[in-house]
């Protein structure tokens, strides 16, 4: 069975905003984590199943999936900032079990915030028997020179989620990227889309800069990243 996995920040994504949605009816995704997700038109919700959190959504094809269920991770860390990184649900396709989880970084909390969620992810992950697809925008990369702590985590979180037999397929690129600061002089890769190992890569890539970041009205700041799995 083939699927279409995207992750995308959608930037205060509200009613108004005719143009992403229109955009986004044309992407042709079965699984889609979107962030920065404030109202979603109901030509959309017929479109897709839909599970909803803090500023986050998971969106599942109504022809390819039959429904979701929500699940949560359960933590005793006291971390109010946990139940507030992350949406996630359970579905099932062709007989295999999925857990998928939209991850959203927010402005606010800081790295210790973050690494309480990280590690309740990996602990959620070692004892899930479902195939789990995370996608989101964590807001750090490896790259980061002047926000070093946050690039620290951002490393070991990778190697970590690949000791868990994850791959995020355009990781494996040098020169991808997902978002281009203000002053349009650094480029970073802050959204991740990690896979399975197990499932079968078909593709990855991101569109155009131009036909996102430069669309008028721009569609977001964020490029989405998409992939496409035989599982």
């Amino acid at each position: 069975m083939k699927i279409k996995v995207v992750t995308w920040n959608i930037n205060r994504a509200a009613y108004t905003r005719r143009n992403l949605w229109n955009y986004m009816r044309t992407m042709d995704f079965d699984v889609g984590f979107f962030q920065e997700v404030y109202m979603i038109p109901a030509e959309i919700r017929r479109m897709y199943h839909t599970v909803r959190g803090e500023m986050n959504a998971v969106l599942l094809s109504r022809e390819t999936f039959d429904g979701a269920i929500r699940n949560y991770i359960t933590t005793d860390s006291g971390n109010e900032c946990v139940d507030d990184f992350y949406v996630s649900c359970t579905t099932e396709i062709s007989g295999v079990e999925l857990t998928l989880f939209s991850i959203y970084n927010y402005v606010g909390p800081g790295v210790a915030d973050f690494a309480v969620f990280l590690d309740a992810l990996y602990k959620y992950i070692e004892c899930c028997p479902n195939h789990v697809i995370i996608g989101g925008d964590f807001n750090m990369s490896e790259n980061f020179t002047n926000l070093r702590e946050w690039g620290i985590l951002a490393a070991e979180m990778v190697e970590r989620l690949a000791g868990l037999g994850f791959r995020d397929p355009l990781l494996e690129r040098s020169d991808s990227f997902t978002f281009i600061t203000p002053d349009r002089k650094r480029r970073y890769r802050i959204d991740y889309l990690f896979i399975p190992e197990e499932f079968n890569v078909l593709g990855a890539g991101s569109p155009d800069e131009d036909e996102i970041l430069r669309a008028k009205p721009r569609l977001s700041d964020h490029l989405p990243v998409e992939v496409t799995v035989e599982i």
